[in-house]
């Protein structure tokens, strides 16, 4: 097997790899959002239930429980579910800020040189 092959094999094993995590992911929290869902939760278990969702949102499975918990706790703690929602658009739908007046978010990485990449 040349080096081109292996390289490829390599590849398909980490995505199957990765597929594997966030299907166990979506299985290991789905009931947690359930129970989270199905009462009033402090603010502090629901953000901590957020950071985890967070780590897997670019799955579909995961970013509907994230929306399901952004949901229910929106009213109760608005300010904490509005920088989760904020925090998922800067990282996963960074277009959506783009013209709002949120748009400043994109940039905060940044420092007074440019971009971070571009300074160091």
């Amino acid at each position: 097997m040349d080096k081109d092959e292996e390289y490829k094999v390599f590849v398909k094993e980490i995505v199957s790899h990765i597929r594997a995590l966030n299907d166990m992911a979506v299985m290991e929290y789905t009931p947690l959002v359930d129970d989270i869902c199905s009462r009033i939760a402090p603010q502090n278990e629901v953000e901590r239930m957020l950071d985890y969702l967070f780590d897997f949102a670019g799955n579909d499975k995961i970013l509907l429980l994230y929306r399901r918990v952004c949901r229910h706790y929106f009213q109760i703690y608005p300010e904490s579910i509005a920088w989760y929602i904020m925090g998922y658009r800067k990282e996963y739908d960074r277009e959506s800020l783009i013209g709002t007046k949120y748009e400043y978010l994109l940039h905060e990485d940044e420092d007074d040189n440019g971009p971070e990449s571009d300074s160091h």
